[in-house]
């Protein structure tokens, strides 16, 4: 395979090219803007269009053949040219600009639209077929984000309040259809010897997320934490999103790696900022999926890039991974708590609905009221047993 495209371009040096799950690159048939040469990359399981600058990203003749979609544009001579895990981040005097050679459908310009103060979104950029090309973003002075609970809570706050403006663009209906279907992809993908779906409840909703969400992505700006990452890229383009995912996974992503204490303080933060019914009792149940399920789906990612990569695994993913049985199982056990409860509930309805509704039947004795009332109680308590077994969130 020749893998050199243009005349600046080497691919398979590039820390974006996924080496171990291309199969092949081929040229394509696309209509593209002067500057940019047009590629289709097999991998594995799909082929994806590629979007290669054709020409020098240090010219600044290179820059001023392009044309902005929308927003706003870069101004003066690039300083430098930087390969990233999406791309290259061309560096100008006040602007960045995020060169993406794969993306699924323009999130990065979804997420700008949102005018949310919590994200250091795009403020301009160069569209075809919906697909980013190139993110301008504002050059922003970063600190890293510290890891005590202070600041991981603050994280999590900012996260719910990004959330809360997400609710108020896009709140679909469960479609665990289409999410379990996501873990019936990922998992042949990445040989895992697991299998989980999840009955998830009808407070979890879909709506816009941040898609490629890390603590690595929170940064402090002025005292602020300030989400970045605001772009879709090659990411996505591997594993697309076919219906717009819950916040929880958002959350998920974050706490892959941190430790209790750790997790309890940023999603105690994201509880108090996000919308009520997306951290209701009924949406964290682990019974019905909670948080647990999208941790699944972001340690199955997580391996699914690793391979791609052909990187070492991180010792937390393949934990997690291993004791995914063993969770499950647990869970089993306990349904038939979950049956009792069923059956010391709909046994004392029956009961008094046939006493009051069924003609001639006896007036109930007090130790037949007794009875029935005593297994009501016990069925009350079965069911909060079941509940309480449940794998907690954090």
């Amino acid at each position: 395979m020749d893998a050199t495209f243009g005349q600046y371009v080497d691919i398979e040096s590039e820390p974006w090219y996924p080496r171990v799950a291309v199969n092949s690159v081929t040229d394509a048939i696309l209509t593209l803007p002067a500057g940019f040469s047009s590629h289709v990359l097999h991998v594995r399981w799909d082929s994806l269009p590629v979007r290669l600058p054709d020409g020098d990203m240090s010219s600044s003749e290179w820059w001023d053949s392009l044309s902005p979609t929308w927003g706003k544009w870069v101004e003066g001579k690039p300083i430098s040219v930087t390969s990233n895990q999406v791309g290259w981040m061309v560096e100008f005097t006040n602007h960045e600009a995020q060169v993406l050679p794969l993306d699924e459908d323009g999130h990065g310009r979804r997420l700008a639209a949102l005018d949310c103060d919590e994200l250091n979104t795009a403020i301009g950029g160069l569209q075809v077929d919906g697909q980013d090309i190139i993110l301008i973003f504002k050059k922003l002075a970063m600190e890293p984000l510290p890891k005590d609970d202070q600041h991981l809570r603050l994280a999590g706050e900012a996260l719910g309040r990004f959330h809360a403006t997400c609710g108020r663009t896009l709140a679909t209906p469960n479609d665990e259809r289409a999410w379990n279907k996501r873990l019936d992809t990922l998992e042949p993908r990445t040989r895992s010897a697991t299998k989980w779906r999840a009955p998830h409840s009808s407070d979890t909703q879909g709506t816009i997320t941040h898609r490629n969400f890390g603590l690595d992505h929170c940064h402090l700006v002025d005292g602020k934490v300030i989400i970045s990452g605001c772009v879709g890229g090659i990411y996505n383009a591997l594993v697309p999103e076919t219906s717009p995912s819950p916040a929880l996974r958002d959350v998920a992503a974050a706490v892959l790696d941190l430790s209790p204490d750790e997790k309890r303080a940023f999603c105690e933060g994201w509880v108090s900022t996000a919308p009520s019914h997306w951290s209701s009792h009924k949406a964290l149940d682990s019974h019905r999926g909670g948080l647990i399920i999208w941790e699944y789906e972001q340690y199955l990612e997580q391996r699914l890039f690793h391979q791609a990569w052909g990187e070492k695994e991180p010792p937390h993913v393949t934990q997690f991974l291993a004791t995914v049985s063993s969770v499950q199982n647990g869970m089993y056990r306990v349904r038939t708590i979950a049956a009792g409860a069923l059956i010391c509930t709909f046994v004392p309805l029956t009961a008094i609905l046939y006493w009051i509704f069924y003609p001639g039947s006896e007036i109930p004795s007090d130790f037949a009221l007794g009875g029935i009332g005593l297994m009501g109680i016990c069925g009350w308590i079965l069911n909060k047993i079941y509940r309480y077994s449940a794998p907690k969130p954090w």
